[in-house]
């Protein structure tokens, strides 16, 4: 029969495995899979300290060196929106736009606020480099 120590670490198993099925923030999975190590160690040692250290241990490696590579793959919080078609489009400059300060430029009949790493003088065109929460990064052409 299964002592405390192996229903601690199945039962953390699943666990985990369902918050990670409910959320999948890519978090809570890397502790079901610590748990595995833990559960097998508890069958032939009741030391828990040790059982503790392993599972400690195995989450944090592979929370450290696997999450970042698969949270590239698995993009959870972008939301994509039609925002993106305006890079790489041209515009007009409308308001003054410094190095560190904030101008506007129209793009599409749309004025937006921009930024740019040169000074960019009203009339002058630019080109739309990237988008920054609700600014452009633009550039002069």
């Amino acid at each position: 029969m299964l002592d405390w120590m192996q229903w601690l670490w199945l039962g953390l198993f699943l666990t985990a495995l369902f918050i990670e099925f409910g959320t999948a923030n890519m978090v809570s999975i890397w502790f079901a899979i610590a748990a595995i190590p833990s559960f097998i160690i508890s069958l032939f040692s009741q030391n828990f300290a040790v059982q503790v250290v392993i599972f400690v241990v195995v989450a944090i490696i592979m929370l450290l060196l696997t999450r970042p590579f698969v949270m590239k793959y698995f993009k959870t919080n972008e939301i994509k929106t039609n925002v993106d078609s305006y890079i790489g489009l041209t515009g007009v400059c409308v308001k003054l736009i410094e190095e560190g300060s904030i101008g506007a430029a129209k793009v599409n009949n749309r004025e937006w606020s921009a930024i740019s790493n040169e000074r960019i003088e009203i009339g002058e065109k630019v080109r739309v480099l990237d988008i920054e929460g609700v600014k452009l990064i633009v550039e002069k052409i």
